[in-house]
């Protein structure tokens, strides 16, 4: 009992302000609802995500190209559809390499 009664005295007679920026502290980075750890876990996610959805951007405009292509030539439409789904003419057989 006596301890509790000195961390107390030293506690009154220390600068409040620098307890409670330390207690305030305390409760940010561990306690509170939106604590600096899950800050951190979300910030990383969001990067994550920021990086597929430029990924996937990319992909989307090297696919409206590819199409943009198709439609103007006929046999870009012929390449496609032979090289991506295999598929040939009645009399020809294929044979696929990988």
């Amino acid at each position: 009992m006596d301890i509790l009664h000195q961390i107390f005295d030293r506690i009154r007679d220390a600068n409040r302000y620098a307890v409670a920026a330390g207690v305030f502290l305390i409760w940010m980075l561990t306690l509170a609802d939106v604590d600096l750890i899950r800050m951190v876990k979300t910030h990383n996610a969001r990067v994550q995500i920021e990086t597929k959805m430029e990924g996937h951007a990319e992909r989307i405009a090297s696919l409206n190209a590819e199409l943009e292509r198709m439609g103007a030539d006929a046999s870009a439409k012929e390449r496609h559809a032979r090289e991506n789904y295999f598929m040939h003419k009645p009399e020809e057989d294929v044979f696929v390499f990988r």
